[in-house]
């Protein structure tokens, strides 16, 4: 089984994430893609508590066969970090025979030596870097662990978590970045409005 992990802070899930998630499914001949909503990373906050970006999650890939949702990083104590490296480990542990294959923006890439044991994640997963230039790969070159990744050339989604958060709360349209429930459900529960913040 080839298992593709793609995390995030989900926040929230848009078009653009499930693109890439359909992208990565055909190009890696991937099995099943595993969403993992981010519990409490300690190198991104999020907007919305967990549970509205873990519902949001389930009901953008609720119609799609070959994606499922996680709660691994579900958070038990307010103020405990939740990091890859546990995640990762957990993972092996439900899927002993699966090839695993970890999903990453090239954007994090530089950002890894930060993670919590980082030089171990690589025991546990194949890391992808989903990169959309090849030139922008030769500032990466000098990275202790660039052998350990591999690279996934794909087309531009122009298409961010951010803008849509801003749009919201600036009361500007957001048709055609999210899907029509997710859009819903941010709607129904005042997510990222001024008056929330």
């Amino acid at each position: 089984m080839r298992l593709g992990i793609l995390g995030g802070t989900f926040d929230p899930i848009h078009l653009g994430h499930i693109k890439v998630a359909e992208f990565c499914l055909k190009k890696l001949n991937l099995d099943l893609i595993l969403f993992i909503p981010s519990g409490n990373p300690p190198l991104k906050k999020a907007s919305a508590d967990y549970i509205h970006r873990l519902e949001m999650v389930k009901l953008a890939i609720k119609e799609y066969k070959y994606f499922k949702v996680s709660e691994l990083e579900k958070i038990k104590f307010r103020n405990d970090p939740t990091y890859t490296y546990d995640t990762l480990n957990t993972i092996r542990k439900f899927y002993p025979k699966a090839e695993v294959i970890f999903l990453i923006g090239e954007d994090n890439v530089p950002e890894l030596k930060r993670w919590y044991k980082y030089n171990e994640l690589f025991k546990y997963a194949n890391f992808v870097v989903l990169s959309r230039d090849v030139n922008s790969r030769k500032s990466l070159t000098n990275l202790e662990y660039y052998n350990k990744l591999q690279f996934l050339n794909m087309p531009l989604i122009d298409i961010s978590s951010n803008t849509i958060r801003n749009n919201i709360m600036n009361n500007l349209p957001v048709d055609g970045l999210l899907p029509k429930d997710v859009e819903k459900y941010i709607i129904d529960n005042r997510l990222y409005r001024r008056d929330n913040l």
